[in-house]
């Protein structure tokens, strides 16, 4: 629904204006927009430029005609102008599942990302096997790094796609304000006042947790690892709390990153801080929690760089398997592809190896490097030539792939280009020429053509036309 609310507009098909270059339905004929049909026909949104949104369902879209927006209310179909949309919202995704394979998580020269299998290499292109688009062919120079991630290890969640198995929790602490709760939409859990959120996902004795976080204004929250309990503890009062096991208390605000250890009828000492003056400029990153109990580690990366690593000289607090989320009540949170999984004790970094670089570049996970030309894939193995001569190398032994690179490489026209954001996480820039109930047509200059699976996108993002 518009967020401009006019309680007394009666929605009428049949006014219209038409705003070129294509036809738009205007809810409201003189005065700002209204709120259309009831909440409960969709949980898609499409967004707008100067902040409306409408609830609804996108139906279709092309390059000629722009978006097809279905709503309860309207006896035909909504066409939007994309130059007036910032981007659409969509319920009802869900994450696909891949076959056994060479798993490896993709990063692309302009930030993109996605996890697929490694099925092979040409002269021009390197080949995955994906579950939103089957087989895609990755121009060479546009991809930044290719890390494969090692065989067997579980995932043991991926989501949200609901606030079901999840335990929300009331903050009782008067410093923080009224406690309200996170709101599951799209994808994400949101929030403004303070709130709490808890799940028990099983954690192994070696875990990999990641997640997109947004935030606007001031940033303050605690994410409870390890917890046996699900309800929020108040550690200025913790000894008159009910009865829990022992967790770690990971304190992120706008710019530092504190571990806290919180155990009943134990003082609470901080492992240490870690400071992140990026956050002061930022509103979105990647965290990621790693954690292993016979190693007594816990350890923080934020958009992929390794920000601190703890050791608990007491031994390992944590007593559950659960995280908790608490968001302190300041400024507005979304918490939003949110992975756990099991982790083999590799550290991955970003990549070293220059852009523009004629050669590419193969890390071992023993730090050596090797560096030449990546022929293909045989029997899980990559074979490389150096001007040593070739080499096969299991890609059990490899850390990362930095291929050979172009700055221009990803460049594409700004005109009906989108950002989608997948269900897994995956986050790919296109140029859109068909939504469909059959797929998603798309082109870059990274993978050339695809059709991707409609279900398979949660969110799009609008780029602005060159001018």
């Amino acid at each position: 629904m518009f967020t401009r609310v006019l309680k007394s507009l009666q929605f009428k098909p049949s006014i219209r204006v038409t705003w070129c270059p294509f036809a738009v339905f205007i809810l409201a004929a003189t005065t700002a927009l209204g709120q259309v049909g009831p909440a409960s026909d969709s949980k898609s949104t499409i967004h707008f430029k100067n902040g409306d949104w409408l609830r609804g369902a996108l139906a279709a879209y092309d390059t000629a005609v722009g978006v097809t927006w279905r709503h309860a209310d309207a006896t035909t179909p909504l066409h939007f102008n994309t130059g007036q949309l910032t981007g659409i919202t969509l319920d009802g995704t869900a994450v696909g599942r891949l076959a056994a394979g060479n798993l490896c998580e993709v990063e692309l020269v302009n930030g993109d990302h996605f996890r697929g299998n490694l099925a092979g290499a040409t002269a021009q292109h390197f080949l995955f096997d994906t579950w939103h688009a089957g087989q895609m062919q990755l121009l060479r120079s546009t991809v930044r790094k290719i890390a494969p991630l090692p065989k067997g290890l579980k995932t043991i969640f991926q989501g949200p796609e609901s606030d079901d198995g999840w335990t929300h929790g009331k903050i009782s602490n008067e410093t923080i304000g009224e406690s309200g709760n996170w709101r599951y939409h799209n994808g994400g859990f949101h929030a403004k006042a303070a709130a709490s959120i808890a799940r028990d996902l099983g954690l192994p004795d070696s875990s990999h947790i990641s997640f997109d976080l947004e935030w606007s204004g001031a940033m303050h929250l605690a994410f409870a690892l390890y917890t046996d309990t699900l309800q929020p503890i108040s550690l200025s009062t913790k000894e008159n709390e009910p009865a829990f096991g022992g967790f770690y208390s990971i304190q992120v605000n706008s710019y530092s990153v504190n571990l806290l250890p919180v155990k009943k009828h134990t003082p609470l000492t901080y492992l240490g801080q870690a400071t992140v003056p990026s956050f002061r400029n930022k509103t979105k990153a990647r965290l990621e929690f790693f954690a292993n109990k016979a190693q007594r580690l816990i350890a923080v990366a934020i958009d992929g760089k390794l920000i601190r690593k703890w050791i608990d000289p007491k031994g390992f607090t944590g007593e559950g398997s659960g995280i908790r989320i608490v968001h302190q009540g300041r400024g507005a949170v979304r918490i939003s592809n949110l992975r756990g999984e099991e982790w083999d004790g590799r550290f991955k970094g970003p990549p070293t190896h220059p852009i523009g670089a004629k050669d590419d570049l193969v890390k071992l996970i023993n730090n050596d490097r090797m560096q030449g030309r990546i022929n293909g894939i045989e029997d899980d193995k990559l074979n490389i030539t150096t001007p040593e001569g070739g080499f096969p190398v299991p890609l059990d032994r490899v850390k990362q792939i930095e291929p050979a690179t172009s700055k221009t490489a990803a460049d594409m026209p700004l005109k009906h280009r989108v950002r989608a954001h997948f269900s897994d996480g995956s986050r790919l820039t296109f140029v859109l020429n068909r939504w469909a109930a059959a797929g998603v047509e798309a082109q870059s200059p990274s993978f050339g053509r695809a059709t991707f699976k409609p279900g398979s996108i949660m969110r799009l993002e609008f780029q602005p036309e060159k001018k």
